[in-house]
């Protein structure tokens, strides 16, 4: 497969998701917005995956690529493509599909527990387990799509997952997350000076890399495994016994 990837920040990449992709055979793309490239007109790969990055839609006089990549979304919607969306992309994704996205009622930065809400309709749904620890850093949510399968939530944030047509997904939670990611989030983003129940402080965000992230990661490879699937890819072991 070709796999469009929408980059919008230097701080967000694929991270940990890059190995797994090229390991699986398929080729990647990169449109890095932060360098200015443009947003592409028409649809030409197989998949878009679309990442986070520090420009939230509550923001006032949003620069135009917001409205290109929206767009894009719906060129590959209606063209029956499959996309991912993590946390800025979730929310792109989202209100590309006509939902609402605001601000949350409080910020998510650190390791969190979410919940599946539904029960698992298709055999990617069943790649990820009920319950799992992820790495979040997030002020904002999006609603979920008319249409959408509602995935998972936490304590601090109801919606935290979706999913449409079982090709289309998106995750305000960064799964992608590596140890670079999060050091990198930990010294740049200006929301790590944000205080709040929510909030975990960097002694206990560091702690949670060897508590949470390998279990982070295998569950990032299979549900790419089953997402974006090789000719030789295994996609019938339960998540729940990794």
């Amino acid at each position: 497969m070709r796999i469009l990837v929408i980059q919008h920040s230097a701080a967000d990449s694929l991270a940990a998701a890059e190995k797994t992709i090229l390991e699986l055979g398929h080729e990647i793309t990169t449109i890095r917005v932060d360098r200015q490239d443009p947003i592409p007109k028409s649809v030409d790969c197989d998949v878009m995956i679309m990442l986070g990055g520090p420009y939230p839609l509550t923001m006032e006089n949003r620069p135009d690529w917001i409205a290109d990549e929206q767009e894009l979304v719906r060129l590959y919607m209606n063209g029956g493509r499959r996309i991912l969306g993590i946390c800025l992309g979730a929310q792109i994704l989202a209100s590309a599909l006509g939902a609402p996205v605001r601000r949350n009622a409080q910020a998510e930065l650190g390791w969190h527990q979410i919940r599946r809400t539904s029960v698992p309709s298709s055999m990617v749904d069943k790649s990820l387990p009920s319950q799992l620890t992820v790495f979040q850093w997030h002020r904002d949510t999006f609603e979920i799509p008319n249409g959408a399968q509602h995935l998972y939530e936490s304590d601090g944030c109801r919606n935290q997952a979706f999913s449409l047509d079982d090709r289309v997904y998106g995750f305000q939670f960064h799964l992608e997350a590596d140890v670079r990611t999060i050091r990198t989030f930990l010294t740049v983003s200006k929301y790590r000076k944000l205080a709040g129940k929510g909030i975990q402080n960097e002694a206990e965000i560091m702690a949670g890399i060897d508590r949470h992230l390998p279990d982070q990661q295998k569950h990032l490879n299979f549900f790419l495994a089953h997402l974006l699937p090789s000719p030789d890819a295994d996609t019938t072991r339960d998540p729940n016994h990794l």
